[in-house]
């Protein structure tokens, strides 16, 4: 049986609390805050060990980052994570790993599913759906120029429509998707990749998504 997400966070926690860094843990010495990119190189080289040979990244999920683009490994009060999605053309399917602190990446209880429960807005659902459904089959080139999570954070605050959301939703939070930037435009010419947010309450969303391409902020709900 798969664990529930809640389960396996403990777990993880529990293992980086036994590791050898626990006397950097107690005096405060680690900073457990990483961005979307940092661990990828990490991830890349366990899922060609332990998923396929050919794996590649198709997606990065960002699950409740902090306003600087960060999650925190040593947060033990609440489920923020970068999820790593890797992709195999060999096994026509994705597995899922998250970084571990102290130790190597392992693999992750969450999927697809997962991350759109958080997504309140249907129409955006519907567009984040289909875009998941490419990610079996494709992936990010690897030599793809890509802003990292704290760079894509900064250019959507001080939007309008992003101060008025988390104004009328302050503890609202956020989730970051990297997806290839054809998995969500169709006609792009390079595949690069490009980052989706979504600012979310209990019961609605701001889902944005930041063309590579071309720069532009579009709300996917007006797609």
């Amino acid at each position: 049986m798969r664990l529930s997400f809640a389960s396996f966070f403990i777990t993880i926690v529990l293992f980086a609390v036994s590791c050898d860094n626990v006397e950097n843990l107690l005096n405060g010495t680690e900073d457990g805050k990483i961005t979307a990119k940092e661990k990828l190189d990490d991830v890349l080289r366990t899922a060609r060990t332990d998923f396929s040979a050919d794996a590649m990244l198709a997606a990065i999920y960002g699950r409740e980052v902090n306003t600087n683009g960060e999650i925190d490994l040593l947060q033990t009060n609440s489920f923020n994570a970068f999820v790593y999605i890797m992709q195999s053309d060999v096994q026509q399917s994705n597995e899922f790993y998250v970084p571990v602190f102290g130790t190597g990446p392992v693999k992750s209880p969450v999927n697809f599913n997962t991350m759109l429960s958080f997504v309140k807005n249907a129409t955006a659902k519907n567009i984040m759906s289909a875009v998941f459904g490419t990610l079996s089959t494709s992936s990010i080139n690897p030599a793809a120029n890509y802003s990292d999570s704290p760079e894509a954070l900064e250019l959507l605050f001080g939007r309008n429509d992003v101060d008025n959301f988390r104004t009328i939703n302050p503890t609202s939070r956020i989730d970051m998707f990297l997806v290839p930037s054809k998995s969500i435009d169709s006609i792009s010419i390079v595949n690069s990749a490009d980052w989706i947010v979504n600012f979310y309450g209990d019961n609605t969303s701001l889902v944005l998504w930041i063309n590579s391409a071309s720069g532009e902020v579009k709300n996917i709900a007006e797609l």
